[in-house]
């Protein structure tokens, strides 16, 4: 018996056999390599460590106090500090038991999985969310179980999801808060529901809040530590790498309930001692300063959040966002029509050894983040200008020379699976295309059609967060605007052309959906024109009640290309005279006010400070609206304006329409 136990023991796969290096670490290692590389993959801020910081440790390592351990929970008097700061964000923890200081956010989470997870037992990660949780977790002998985030929900949990997610087998839930790499912040319904369902299935809730100090809307970040009555269940997790420019000092601290406190304390003593003594020192000189080392970074970093959505909006073609509310980091999703959009690995490698620009792939981040980039805003203002410049050129280039490594040749165009691929691309185009029309047969809702340049993403998403409180509104997160995208849209299916039982799965869903349509008062539909008779092929499909036309300039055409956009915008805007149809045009767009726009034209700016005094307004009906809720950019500023005068033409009260103007709660009446 002894024998087949050890005979079993040497066949077990040990969990480090299972760690793989982080692929934002990895896609480091290969650009450091490589000469003139800019870099949007590591989250590491542009900041020095601040003077006030580096003055402290001096005194410290002058005074000879930095040459010896601390105590393995951290020095007393940092303890204290990381206690009072609790205390003024209505936490109240004890800095003898119930404060751990450690190596940074990464050890604590370590520590507290070894200390708190059965081997063998589930742990559950929000799909996309940060890269190296899962490696931790199989550190620990347990297994990630993946949840996945809704991203026309700005990445938000579903909650239905989330409770089928747990099982018995549950025994803790990780959450980035905010998160990374989408910059959500869940609020506090989602944070509620997290601690309930682990209340009832016995499951501890562990917060990863290192980016809690960098928000950029009124939103406040919830913890699941504000929660007196779960304080047994709850450990939070914090750093001072991020906050102040302290990536290289390796320090960071973990609060908890005493007897979990206890439980990490031994295997953070186990793994590390304690953390740097130099490193502990700094901590409280940046304690000490707190807000004013972290407000100047927080704007510099709100100013970069604008440059980098600036240029992703300037990239219509090529990316879909969801703009961050919270860290540095924004999560594009790569459109359809671009080579490896399906393949970010691929893609980020071709990416760094073409054009120079190293970014992260999104499926790093978890099944659900395939298809996506992470890129990082941390960087200063030159370098983001610089990587997407580069990436400009790159995406310019005919599909050919984007074929990195190890690229599919199952995809490569002319071989045998490529030509299998596009008989299917055609079939599914026609089949997709009539389910579609049936389904709006059986129920026809508004159709709110956005074409043009720039921003039809932003204009989507700021549409469907105007109507939501008051009608049902329905639009596809991704961008899916191509001749069969659009289908796809108005069926609400996802569609895999490259293996066969893929397609019958797809078109069988698609059939159901023909026949039981969702309902919805509302559908909002993207119309990408970029080639020519793209328009007629659309219009095929649906044509728009209510067409909103984006701002066309920023984004880079030659000559061919302005033409064939012009005249696809006049084919939709002739669909919409002879229906009738309301349109929204840009007003300081040369090329929408040089089209032969229908009466019914509602024409609204992209500018700020419209009105004498300076503020942001928009006028419906003769009402001059204040625009005091918060924005970012052109392109968000053209959404929302647009998205209040499509509220309007849809029967919205104005007293609601002046609310969301104002960023306020719409009404419960």
């Amino acid at each position: 018996m002894a024998s087949q136990r050890f005979s079993q023991a040497l066949t077990q796969v040990p969990p480090w056999d299972e760690l793989e290096l982080s692929a934002i670490k990895a896609i480091e290692l290969e650009a450091a390599q490589m000469p003139d590389v800019v870099s949007l993959a590591q989250g590491i801020p542009s900041f020095d460590t601040p003077p006030p910081i580096k003055a402290y440790v001096k005194q410290k390592l002058e005074e000879g106090a930095c040459a010896k351990y601390s105590l393995s929970p951290g020095l007393p008097a940092l303890r204290e500090l990381i206690s009072e700061h609790l205390r003024a964000e209505g936490m109240q923890y004890d800095p003898e038991s119930e404060i751990i200081v450690t190596c940074g956010s990464i050890e604590a989470i370590a520590a507290s999985l070894l200390a708190l997870v059965p081997e063998g037992s589930e742990v559950l990660l929000t799909s996309p969310t940060y890269t190296s949780y899962s490696n931790a977790i199989r550190l620990a002998g347990a297994i990630p179980k993946f949840v996945p985030l809704v991203e026309d929900l700005g990445f938000d949990l579903d909650p239905d999801l989330l409770a089928r997610s747990f099982t018995r087998k549950t025994k803790a839930i990780l959450l980035a808060q905010p998160n990374n790499p989408t910059g959500t912040i869940f609020p506090r319904a989602t944070i509620e529901l997290v601690l309930q369902l682990a209340a009832h299935h016995g499951a501890i809730v562990l917060s990863d809040e290192v980016y809690k100090e960098f928000v950029y809307t009124a939103e406040p970040v919830t913890s699941p530590a504000a929660f007196v009555a779960h304080r047994q269940r709850t450990v939070r997790v914090c750093s001072f790498s991020k906050a102040y420019a302290m990536t290289g000092w390796r320090v960071g601290f973990v609060h908890c309930d005493r007897p979990l406190a206890a439980r990490i304390l031994k295997v953070h003593d186990t793994l590390v001692t304690c953390a740097p003594v130099i490193s502990q020192y700094a901590a409280m000189a940046a304690l000490e300063h707190s807000e004013a080392i972290v407000a100047p970074f927080r704007e510099q970093f709100r100013v970069r959040r604008e440059r980098i959505i600036e240029h992703l909006d300037a990239l219509p073609e090529v990316f879909d966002y969801q703009k961050p509310d919270a860290a540095y980091f924004v999560f594009p999703r790569v459109k359809d029509t671009i080579p490896f959009a399906r393949d970010s690995r691929a893609l980020a490698h071709a990416l760094l050894y073409t054009a120079r620009v190293a970014v992260v792939p999104g499926v790093a981040f978890g099944p659900t983040g395939e298809g996506h980039l992470r890129l990082c805003f941390a960087r200063n203002i030159a370098d983001i200008d610089l990587a997407f410049e580069r990436m400009r050129r790159f995406f310019r280039l005919p599909a050919s020379p984007l074929r990195p490594r190890h690229s599919l040749r199952t995809r490569e165009k002319g071989s045998a699976s490529g030509i299998r691929v596009n008989w299917r691309r055609r079939f599914a185009v026609k089949a997709f295309s009539q389910l579609a029309r049936w389904s709006l047969k059986i129920h026809r809702p508004v159709v709110i059609g956005i074409a043009g340049g720039r921003g039809k993403t932003v204009v989507k998403r700021v549409l469907v967060e105007a109507l939501s409180p008051y009608m049902r509104v329905r639009a596809n997160p991704l961008s899916y605007n191509t001749e069969i995208g659009l289908p796809l849209a108005v069926l609400g299916v996802r569609l895999e052309i490259h293996q066969p039982h893929a397609l019958l799965k797809s078109l069988l869903q698609a059939l159901y959906r023909s026949v039981h349509p969702e309902r919805s008062r509302v559908l909002v539909l993207e119309y990408g024109v970029r080639q020519a008779g793209d328009a007629h092929e659309l219009l095929r499909v649906v044509a728009p009640d209510i067409l909103v036309l984006t701002p066309t300039g920023g984004v880079t055409y030659d000559g061919p290309s302005s033409a064939t956009l012009r005249d696809e915008l006049a084919a939709l805007l002739q669909a919409a005279r002879q229906k009738g149809t309301a349109v929204v045009a840009c007003q300081d767009d040369p090329l929408c006010t040089s089209l032969d726009l229908p009466t019914a034209t509602y024409l609204v700016s992209s500018s700020s400070g419209n009105a004498p005094n300076g503020e942001t307004t928009v006028v419906i009906e003769g009402t001059e609206i204040s625009l005091r809720r918060e924005f970012v950019g052109e392109s968000e500023l053209y959404a929302l304006r647009a998205a209040l005068v499509v509220a309007h033409v849809l029967g919205v009260p104005l007293d609601a329409i002046e609310r969301f103007a104002a960023g306020e709660p719409p009404s419960k009446q």
